[in-house]
């Protein structure tokens, strides 16, 4: 993997990131420490168990680095993944709570660390602190869903689980934040990963720039096709309207005019977003900034959106809003979302911790990339491709090494071939 390319990895320590995971942020900073006190650190090898099917549930599990692989057996023998679990959640809550063997089993599938409440230490620490409780009950049933909608996938429609696309949706609500750099470099990146399996679909649909930041032209335009037709096109029929770049990369752009952008409606999305899935491993969707229909429907089929911010102080209310929105309105899971900071300019504005403050969620940020952006835009190149060290290009590639994974996961839980 290459260096990592954000400015600041880590603002705090290990130990201070495992203090904002849920089941400690809830307690007292006095309660808190006398946790940390009692929890004893485990750590777990790739490829090994931290428990067994029908082992006895005596500690609760924080992880505080790597990743679990949860599963149950079936009749026969055979694996059924339920979830996959990360830094800062609680792992194994289900048993614990209920003073019963474990059902499932838990597996590192990267070298992974864990800390360990024992269950004395619980019930002398935090058997009666409501907020808790509550949390891990809501755990625990947000949980049991997952795992009942993993069970029904085992017998999903052959049509929903030949939807083995994964959506990425790179989103900011203001212009001249990077946001169709980033996209393009992104999708480059999962093309070089996934040969012939990318696609990037240009939904700025008044003034997309892709085609011309990569001195290509357009074939066909996604205003060409009406909504019935696209969502029935095989691989064969996509190639017609869509543009292969050097790197195997297709991009379909939505329009070449603002006028026939206009014409392009929430059928055409997902219509569009139908047929590509169906036919592509990985889809990166740059949007527009209004809140129309196109955005809308980009946004609500996405299995990933990543949010884009420059550090200006006023960002920091159109954020609100497009967090407000993503919940309130479009019902947008938290977990679906994640945030960049990016520095397309020299100047410094706010700073990374302001904005994690200012939202309580955590942020990765990209630095600034010099004049090398505009001028492969303006030679018709690639970033990542001619510039590789380049702070965006190494942004895009780390991105598209994590997506990668995401969607590993995703077609996993889904019942979908790898």
């Amino acid at each position: 993997m290459p260096p990592w390319p954000f400015s600041r990895r880590r603002e705090e320590g290990a130990g201070n990131a495992v203090d904002r995971a849920p089941l400690l942020a809830l307690l007292e900073a006095d309660l808190r420490q006398r946790v940390r006190r009692r929890m004893s650190r485990r750590k777990i090898a790739a490829g090994k168990p931290l428990y067994r099917p029908g082992d006895v549930a005596d500690a609760l599990y924080l992880i505080e680095s790597g990743r679990l692989r949860v599963f149950m057996h079936q009749r026969g023998g055979a694996e059924l993944v339920l979830q996959f679990l990360g830094a800062g959640e609680v792992v194994g809550e289900a048993a614990f709570m209920a003073e019963a063997p474990y059902v499932t089993g838990a597996v590192a599938i990267e070298d992974a660390t864990v800390l360990a409440l024992a269950r004395r230490d619980f019930d002398d620490l935090l058997g009666t602190h409501e907020a808790l409780l509550h949390y891990l009950a809501t755990v625990i049933a947000a949980r049991q869903e997952r795992a009942n909608a993993r069970l029904a996938a085992e017998s999903a429609p052959e049509e929903t689980l030949a939807l083995r696309g994964y959506v990425t949706a790179v989103y900011s609500p203001r212009g001249g934040a990077g946001v169709t750099t980033l996209a393009l470099n992104l999708a480059i990146a999962l093309a070089e990963r996934h040969p012939d399996d990318a696609v990037l679909l240009d939904l700025d649909v008044l003034f997309g720039h892709t085609l011309l930041n990569l001195r290509l032209e357009a074939r066909g335009v996604l205003a060409q096709v009406g909504p019935n037709t696209l969502r029935g096109l095989d691989r064969g029929g996509l190639e017609h309207y869509l543009i292969k770049h050097a790197s195997s990369l297709r991009i379909f752009p939505a329009a070449t005019t603002p006028e026939e952008g206009q014409s392009i409606t929430d059928a055409h999305v997902r219509s569009g977003l139908t047929a590509l899935r169906r036919n592509f491993g990985h889809i990166v969707i740059d949007l527009p900034h209004a809140f129309n229909e196109v955005t809308l429907a980009g946004l609500d089929l996405a299995d990933r959106v990543l949010v884009v911010a420059t550090p200006e102080s006023t960002v920091l209310h159109d954020l609100a809003e497009v967090r407000r929105i993503f919940g309130d309105v479009l019902r947008v899971p938290p977990e679906r979302v994640s945030y960049a900071l990016n520095h397309p300019q020299a100047y410094a504005g706010l700073t990374l911790s302001e904005f994690t403050s200012a939202t309580a969620t955590p942020w990765i940020e990209i630095g600034h990339g010099g004049d090398a952006p505009t001028a492969a835009a303006l030679r018709g190149d690639s970033l990542i491709g001619t510039r590789p060290s380049n702070p965006v290009s190494r942004a895009a590639a780390v991105l598209a090494d994590e997506i990668t994974r995401q969607a590993r996961e995703v077609a996993t839980l889904a019942g979908r071939t790898v």
